[in-house]
């Protein structure tokens, strides 16, 4: 049995090289960009008003109030205007090109234009390119405006847009498949005997990768029969990684482990000293990677987010794809038979003095009803059997911390 840390080791040291691929923008949402983005163009590609007014110049309105020939409007999207004359005063809304002689804007608010609209008076005067945003100001061709390893998010898509990249070059999401084992499993739309329950593992499993933009293959339910899980773990292992719910703890029909050395894959541990999780495994068989996570359902979820998010999101690209830690104040006292990290539930707060973390009660790792309740897990050190009441403990946000409410 080896510790929590040294099994994260050994899972991200054994992570094969990322791959790349061209994708639509349409799909990059999420995706990590696999190189710069590089300006193509100067943005804005030309001098736009900041808002609506009169472009004019600014040496005619330095006594202002004076009053100007009205020379017509220049709308965003309506074309370029000619040069503006000396002594003239041009309506431009917000986003439209600056016509050349001109060289500053004043806002409507700042103007009055007469009855028969052939003058407008500008009632204070502008500095020189006041309320113009200038060529190239936000970015030049050239620039980096989108660094390598970048997360691809709503801005970021904009950003992709405004230089027409169609198609972007992104680190690509590996094809995971999940495959659940038991005797004792039935699918969510039947009925369960009197010695059976609904497959729960899938549904949180499917739910955690798909919170990590990854949409999974479910290959089903396998029954605890050694050849047929032979087959379909085979059939698995035609994906990049594979997790596998259930059949790796040390019951007459756990077949997992002897299924993996029979197909060569190099198991890298398959007892880890934490709890809920202890018979959580990890193999590899060239650049396949499978995760054995045990069947109880809160024994999964702790599983997945300490081992299979770290390496998934490192294959995705992420530079940081662990769940955020963050320290704070125990509400009440906790007892943990030391020997293992315990990922207990809890509900984590930010306050006007700091976080402060609630233990919450719960029924051991088959009960995902009373985890369920949680939004982050306490962290109690494997070598620690009680944890006072005031004390600063560390807390794993779950990755919908965000969306939690109590």
């Amino acid at each position: 049995m080896i510790s929590c840390e040294k099994a994260l080791e050994l899972v991200l040291s054994n992570l094969p090289e990322r791959t790349s691929a061209l994708i639509h923008l349409r799909d990059a949402l999420g995706c990590v960009l696999a190189g710069p983005l590089v300006a193509n163009a100067n943005v804005p590609p030309f001098n736009r008003a900041a808002m609506d007014g009169y472009a004019l110049r600014a040496c005619d309105v330095e006594q202002a109030p004076v009053e100007l020939d009205y020379a017509g409007e220049v709308r965003a999207g309506g074309g370029a205007a000619g040069a503006l004359p000396p002594g003239q005063a041009i309506a431009i809304m917000t986003g439209a090109p600056v016509p050349d002689g001109a060289d500053s804007v004043q806002m409507v608010e700042q103007t009055r234009r007469s009855p028969d609209g052939r003058r407008v008076t500008i009632q204070k005067p502008v500095k020189p390119g006041e309320n113009i945003t200038p060529l190239g100001f936000e970015a030049s061709i050239g620039d980096v405006v989108l660094e390598a390893d970048r997360y691809i998010g709503p801005a970021e898509m904009a950003v992709l847009a405004t230089f027409g990249f169609a198609r972007v070059r992104v680190w690509s999401r590996p094809r995971v498949a999940v495959l659940v084992t038991g005797d004792e499993l039935v699918e969510v739309e039947d009925n369960p005997r009197p010695d059976q329950i609904r497959n729960s593992n899938a549904c949180s499993v499917t739910a955690q990768l798909r919170l990590m933009n990854i949409e999974p293959e479910y290959l089903g339910i396998v029954r605890d029969d050694r050849d047929e899980l032979r087959h379909r773990v085979r059939e698995g292992l035609e994906r990049d990684v594979l997790i596998i719910t259930g059949g790796v703890s040390m019951g007459e029909y756990d077949f997992a482990k002897q299924v993996f050395e029979e197909l060569g894959l190099e198991i890298l541990f398959s007892r880890v000293a934490m709890k809920p999780g202890k018979p959580t495994v990890f193999a590899r068989k060239e650049k396949k990677l499978v995760f054995g996570l045990p069947g109880n359902p809160v024994s999964t979820f702790v599983a997945f987010e300490n081992f299979v998010r770290p390496a998934l999101g490192r294959l995705c690209g992420w530079s940081e794809p662990d769940l955020p830690r963050v320290r704070g104040e125990l509400l009440r006292d906790m007892k943990q038979a030391a020997g293992r990290t315990a990922f207990l539930p809890a509900w984590a707060s930010m306050g006007p003095t700091g976080w402060t973390v609630e233990p919450l009660r719960w029924k051991g790792s088959a009960d995902i009803i009373g985890f369920a309740r949680a939004n982050a897990v306490v962290v109690f050190p494997a070598e620690r059997d009680f944890m006072a009441k005031g004390e600063r403990v560390e807390a794993m946000l779950l990755p919908d911390f965000h969306s939690r409410q109590r």
